[in-house]
């Protein structure tokens, strides 16, 4: 497996965060010992990438002073945007650097989603991006949920529409494979399925994983949702694709009964005191924000 490059996109606004996205940037936001982008991270490296980018926006000194306190992230370049470039934008400013040059494969990955499923489904992708020009991971979410259904004629990326639906379908996880060579260069703000997986003009690859775990922190909600989920199967011993990951990286060394206190059901999302108290400590990203 050949991925030489990772964006890791890092440069959203924090808006959906509550009280503590104004303060902290959503990317050093803890799982346990560990914040999203170090996971993130360790996730490319499990990936033999060693090239990583990252682009940072709001609160962009706070990553760059976390990344450089930090020696496993010497092979990690911040590329800060001003202005906010969109994920076209982003990729486009990535490629157009000197030692990219448009050339290779790039693994797109959001700072606050992990997607795991089996490996060989990686090797599939980039097997797809010898005729295509990306390689897209979708997953299946049930009728109504509020992403965007992809229509997929014979494994291609066909159209993105507002699901109006009961039944499951295929949604865009976040997650896929790029291929840079011969992607028309374009500078400034610009759309990722207008500029960079354009399936109207270019043939766009669709993998959806029979099986997976998709783990979204992408909201103050969800992520305070995801991280009970995750305490709940430390205290039940339950295992999957994303316990064994955490594990793995020293994210859920030590006392689990230390990682929350009993508050932990009684937090309000948004009074930020207690939620940073018991949610937000994590591996001393915050001292004292409010």
């Amino acid at each position: 497996m050949q991925i030489d490059y990772a964006l890791i996109l890092s440069a959203g606004l924090g808006t959906r965060m509550g009280e503590i996205g104004k303060k902290l940037p959503k990317a050093l936001w803890p799982v346990f010992k560990k914040s999203l982008l170090e996971l993130q991270v360790d996730y490319c490296h499990d990936l033999g990438i060693n090239r990583i980018f990252i682009n940072t926006h709001f609160l962009s000194e706070e990553i760059e002073n976390y990344v450089r306190s930090d020696a496993k992230f010497s092979n990690v370049v911040i590329l800060h945007e001003d202005p906010l470039l969109d994920s076209g934008g982003a990729i486009h400013n990535m490629a157009s650097r000197g030692d990219v040059n448009y050339s290779g494969t790039l693994l797109l990955v959001n700072a606050d989603q992990f997607l795991f499923f089996d490996k060989r489904y990686f090797q599939e992708a980039l097997s797809a991006l010898e005729n295509s020009r990306a390689a897209l991971f979708g997953i299946k979410v049930p009728g109504g949920s509020k992403y965007n259904e992809t229509v997929i004629i014979d494994d291609q990326l066909k159209e993105i529409k507002k699901n109006e639906g009961n039944s499951d379908y295929v949604t865009y996880s976040g997650l896929g494979l790029l291929k840079l060579d011969s992607l028309e260069p374009k500078a400034g703000i610009t759309k990722f399925f207008e500029t960079v997986a354009n399936y109207k003009k270019e043939r766009i690859q669709f993998i959806v994983p029979s099986k997976f775990e998709y783990w979204d922190f992408g909201t103050a909600e969800i992520y305070f949702n995801s991280i009970k989920n995750i305490y709940q199967n430390i205290r039940e011993s339950k295992g999957g694709w994303l316990m064994e990951f955490l594990n793995a990286h020293g994210a859920l060394s030590g006392d689990e009964n230390n990682f929350f206190s009993q508050e932990l059901n009684s937090v309000s999302l948004d009074g930020a005191n207690a939620f940073e108290r018991n949610s937000i400590v994590g591996k001393g990203v915050v001292q004292s924000l409010l």
